[in-house]
């Protein structure tokens, strides 16, 4: 790869804008399904932010 350092780090410095988007989508589609998981159990939270991303699934 044109690197004199062999470790992990110096392969993995070149991160493209494609990969950044590959993993955007991937834990984005890792949250709403632990989200819709969580909306299983109950509709709502007594914490605040949670309460309104759970109360926002109700309205979809």
């Amino acid at each position: 790869m044109g690197h004199d350092d062999g470790s992990v780090q110096a392969r993995c410095s070149h991160i493209t804008a494609g990969m950044r988007h590959t993993l955007m989508e991937g834990l984005t589609e890792m949250w709403e399904t632990a989200l819709e998981a969580r909306r299983q159990l109950a509709d709502g939270s007594p914490v605040a932010v949670p309460d309104e991303l759970l109360r926002k699934g109700e309205e979809k």
